[in-house]
C-alpha cells in the first residue's frame, strides 16, 4: 500500500470514531438552524435489514447462538418503500445507517432497499456498516449498492490490520473514491476499538461487573433523543441497544414518524432517563454511559415537552 493510502485510510478506533460522529453531528445542526421541531432531533435511523450474521464477535450477543440466534427474517423491498415514504413525508434529514444486529449484506434485497430510500431521500446521508466478507466475495456489490445510492460504507475489520490493503485494492478496483468509505479497526483484544458495553444485559462474557451499572445510576441517557432503531419488520425499539427488544414503541411502516419518534411510551422513557432514572427494564441491566453523545437532541426534546406542558396547564 502507498505511504497516501496508508495515511488517507488509518483504521478508526472508538475514540476517533466518537469525534467523527460528533462532526457529522454538527453538521446536522447547522442544517436545522436552531430548529424547535422535535423531529429535528433525530440524528439517525438505524435500520436492521437482515436478522442474519455470518460471524460470532465476542463483543456480540451472536457469540452465544442460545442467546441471539441467527433466524431468515428480512426487511422486503415493500416494506422499506413504506418507511421511506413516511420518513420523505416528515422532511426527514438526518442520518440513515443500515447497521442494526446483523450483516446487512445478507439480505438478498440489499442494493434495492438502499435504491428504495435513495428514491425517497435524495439528500440523506445513506451509510453501511459491514463486515467486508461479502464485498470480498461479490465484488459486483461495491457497486450495485454504491449505484443503488450509498454514500459511505463503514467497513469493520476483525481479524487484523492486514486486511486494510485488502479493502483498499476492492474499492480501488471499482472505482470508489477514498471519501466514501472508512476502516474501522476492531482487531484490538483490549476492547475491540469500541465503547464496550453489555448490550442491555443480554450478554455477561465480556467482564461487565453489577457495580458497573450501578454506578450509572442517576445519570441521564441521551439515546431515545436522538437515535431511532427500526427493525427488519418495521418495528421500532425505544433504544438501539436494546438487542432483547423488550421495549417496542410503534412501526414506523405502518405509522407516521412523529406518531412513533413522539409516542406517549417514548415520553415517559425519556421523562425516566432525562432525571437518571434506570430502574426499569432493559435500562437497569445496560451498561451504557448514554451521554457522550447527542445533547443538543437532548435538550430539543426536552424544551419541546416543556413548552408543550406550559400551554397546556
Amino acid at each position: 500500500m502507498k505511504h497516501e493510502e496508508r495515511k488517507q485510510h488509518q483504521t478508526h478506533d472508538a475514540d476517533t470514531f466518537l469525534e467523527y460522529r460528533k462532526k457529522q453531528e454538527q453538521v446536522h445542526l447547522n442544517r436545522i438552524k436552531g430548529s424547535t421541531n422535535p423531529l429535528d432531533a433525530i440524528l439517525t435511523i438505524e435500520l436492521n435489514t437482515t436478522e442474519l450474521c455470518n460471524r460470532k464477535c465476542v463483543f456480540c450477543p451472536r457469540h452465544d447462538s442460545s442467546v441471539y440466534p441467527n433466524r431468515n427474517l428480512n426487511m422486503s423491498v415493500d416494506t422499506a418503500e413504506k418507511i421511506a415514504k413516511h420518513l420523505a413525508d416528515a422532511n426527514y434529514t438526518g442520518r440513515i445507517s443500515f447497521s442494526g444486529y446483523s450483516e446487512g449484506l445478507l439480505n438478498k434485497s440489499f442494493p434495492d432497499i438502499v435504491f428504495t430510500f435513495r428514491k425517497h431521500l435524495k439528500d440523506n446521508l445513506l451509510e453501511c456498516n459491514t463486515n467486508g466478507d461479502m464485498l470480498k466475495r461479490k465484488p459486483q456489490l461495491i457497486l450495485d449498492i454504491y449505484n443503488a445510492g450509498l454514500s459511505m460504507f463503514y467497513i469493520n475489520l476483525y481479524d487484523g490490520p492486514e486486511q486494510a490493503s485488502t479493502f483498499v485494492k476492492l474499492m480501488d478496483e471499482a472505482g470508489v473514491s477514498k471519501s466514501k468509505y472508512s476502516l474501522r479497526a476492531h482487531y484490538n483484544l483490549k476492547d475491540y476499538g469500541l465503547k464496550l458495553n453489555n448490550r442491555s444485559g443480554v450478554i455477561d462474557w465480556i467482564g461487565f461487573e453489577d457495580h458497573d451499572i450501578e454506578a450509572l445510576k442517576g445519570k441521564p441517557c441521551h439515546y431515545p433523543f436522538y437515535k431511532m432503531f427500526v427493525d427488519w419488520n418495521g418495528d421500532v425499539l425505544f433504544c438501539s441497544n436494546d438487542w432483547g427488544k423488550e421495549r417496542k414503541i410503534g412501526n414506523i411502516a405502518k405509522q407516521t414518524l412523529e406518531e412513533v419518534w413522539m409516542a406517549d411510551d417514548m415520553k415517559e422513557i425519556r421523562q425516566r432517563l432525562k432525571h437518571g432514572d434506570r430502574s426499569q427494564s432493559p435500562c437497569n441491566k445496560c451498561s451504557v454511559k448514554g451521554d457522550l453523545f447527542g445533547k443538543p437532541s437532548f435538550d430539543l426534546i426536552n424544551k419541546h415537552y416543556e413548552s408543550s406542558d406550559n400551554r397546556n396547564d
